[in-house]
């Protein structure tokens, strides 16, 4: 059997030389080891930020301008009291005011039948974009015609005029008018939830602006009448189109 000692005939200053550089070999590898982890890091966080921007379903909707109204296009009305928690404009109860529907808001924007859907008509013909000041009526779609927004009676709720729907778009001197004025910004055209008010045309615009003062109405959520002023309390007055 050979003995240990059988492996002596290799070059002793090669074999200390080898291993001198393969020390540094390890020192170098060692101290490079943060330097990479950082770089595989980096190229982690690379890769996920680009994951992430490919995967986010509102990054291509963050671009995109709110879509106009339309005429003969249906919406759901939200009104602005209190941070937008007044409801969506609704039909419920009949006979008010000796009109057709009676009108309130209600938690869910579909409460029966389309009673919380509004489509927007033009009082001068008008076709394509809604811009504002325009003069307008607002069919309720509750079983397919709901009547038109109307004022009717004074005194509701302790405000202006009271709001009810009509079969037809001018029952009195303009009481089926409305006039879309926006919140803030330039005049042109209306969006979808944009924040507007209402001024009612009844004799000759002193209608007031629709309004929710009130609770309880028909069982629904507010009362709805108009107000002397646009803004009557928190938002009362703020109105905002949503598409269905």
């Amino acid at each position: 059997m050979a003995s240990p000692t059988s492996f002596t005939g290799i070059d002793s200053s090669s074999t200390t030389s080898s291993r001198f550089n393969n020390n540094i070999i390890s020192e170098q590898i060692t101290m490079k080891r943060p330097t990479l982890m950082k770089a595989a890091m980096a190229a982690l966080l690379v890769l996920a930020t680009g994951g992430l921007s490919f995967s986010n379903p509102n990054s291509s909707q963050a671009g995109t301008a709110p879509a106009p109204l339309r005429y003969g296009q249906t919406y759901k009305l939200v009104n602005g009291y209190q941070n937008s928690q007044g409801g969506y404009l609704d039909t419920r109860g009949r006979g008010c005011e000796e009109n057709l529907l009676c009108v309130s808001t209600a938690v869910g924007s579909d409460r029966d039948s389309g009673s919380g859907s509004w489509k927007i008509v033009s009082k001068t013909g008008k076709t394509g974009v809604v811009k504002s000041f325009d003069d307008v009526y607002l069919q309720n779609q509750y079983q397919g015609n709901g009547g038109y927004l109307d004022t009717r009676g004074q005194g509701c709720e302790k405000n202006l005029l009271c709001v009810s729907t009509a079969n037809s778009t001018n029952r009195d001197s303009g009481s089926g008018t409305w006039k879309i004025i926006p919140d803030f910004g330039p005049n042109g055209r209306i969006t979808e939830n944009q924040p507007v008010h209402l001024l009612n045309g009844y004799g000759n615009w002193q209608g007031g602006y629709l309004d929710t003062r009130g609770r309880g109405c028909e069982s629904n959520l507010l009362c709805v009448s108009t107000a002397v002023g646009s803004d009557r309390d928190s938002g009362s007055g703020t109105w905002k189109f949503v598409k269905q």
